[in-house]
Formats: C-alpha cells, sequence, structure tokens
C-alpha cells in the first residue's frame, strides 16, 4: 500500500469525527502486514500475529530527544493496560541494532522493541519520530501521530480501553 494512501485514510477517519468513524470502519484498509526482528535478532513477528488485539506501533530512535520523553511513558502505558490485551511494539530506528540497545538499557526502559527493514519503513511514509500508529482489533489504523506530544499516551489509553469495552474485554477472534 503506497503511504500517501495511508496517510490519507487514517486522516479521513479523523476528519469524519467520532459518529462516522463507525460507518467508515469497514473501508478503512487494514495495516500492511509488516515483518519485524526483535531488536537482539533473536525472533521474528509480523503484525497479522496480533490481529485481536489493540497494537500500537511506535517508531523510535536514540537520538531522538523527544522519543526519550515518550518511550517511559509508554512503558507504563504498557504496564497499566496489560489485561486489556494491548501489544505495543516499539521499533527502533538508528543505524544500529547495538545503539537502540545501548539507548534502552542506559535509561532503563524494557518494551518489546524490534526493527525492520529500512524499506518496508520507507514504504510506511515515517517522516518524523516519534511516530505512533494504534491499530485496532482488525488491525486498522485508528491513531496516527507524528512528532511528541504530552497527551498521545492519554489519547491512546482512552481508544484502548474503548476498544476492551466494546469487546466486553475479549479478544475477538483473528
Amino acid at each position: 500500500m503506497r503511504p500517501i494512501l495511508v496517510v490519507f485514510v487514517v486522516i479521513t477517519l479523523f476528519i469524519s469525527g467520532p459518529g462516522a468513524a463507525s460507518e467508515q470502519e469497514s473501508e478503512i484498509p487494514v495495516f500492511p502486514n509488516v515483518a519485524f526482528t526483535a531488536l537482539d535478532g533473536s525472533a521474528q513477528i509480523d503484525i497479522e500475529s496480533f490481529r485481536g488485539r489493540p497494537v500500537l506501533l511506535s517508531f523510535w530512535a536514540s537520538w531522538c530527544g523527544p522519543c526519550r520523553e515518550e518511550l517511559p511513558e509508554l512503558q507504563r502505558l504498557y504496564g497499566e493496560l496489560a489485561d486489556t490485551g494491548f501489544v505495543l511494539l516499539t521499533i527502533n530506528m538508528d543505524s544500529s541494532p547495538s545503539i537502540g540497545a545501548q539507548f534502552l538499557k542506559r535509561f532503563g526502559i524494557s518494551v518489546p522493541t524490534y526493527r525492520m527493514n529500512p524499506r518496508d519503513a520507507a514504504n510506511l511514509g515515517l517522516e518524523a519520530l516519534p511516530t505512533n500508529v494504534l491499530l485496532d482489533r482488525d488491525g486498522r489504523p485508528v491513531m496516527y501521530h507524528r512528532g511528541y506530544a504530552p497527551t498521545v499516551p492519554d489519547e491512546i489509553r482512552q481508544m484502548v480501553l474503548a476498544m476492551d469495552e466494546q469487546s466486553g474485554g475479549e479478544p475477538s477472534e483473528p
């Protein structure tokens, strides 16, 4: 899928407002099934393996000042929402996995961290860090936020809790 199309669809969802979101939900394409490799290279996952659960993709790098603010907030959020089935996938965009690993160790951050093929990242249209994409239980993007804002973790929390409430607290079948 072309990056422009993904951004357009997400923007259309938010411009349409909350009432129109449920009407358009089936029209929003599922996020591309991108593969990620664990920061230490030990495992590979893909987005489809988390279908049925809310997933936050958070793209960051060690040189990104706002990412240093946001990652500890996302770590707290991840712990807080664990009972909802919430999945946090942080994707390190540093030039080397060891740089990202050193950063996490230095700041005592322990979140699920992965890497991705740079070509896939370019195809997603990532233009700023941090970038957060929240996927609903069907794998559709319901939030896209470029850059840092202190309100983003709370917005994510509210959206994930709303998804949990809609599903009755149970993950939907993939």
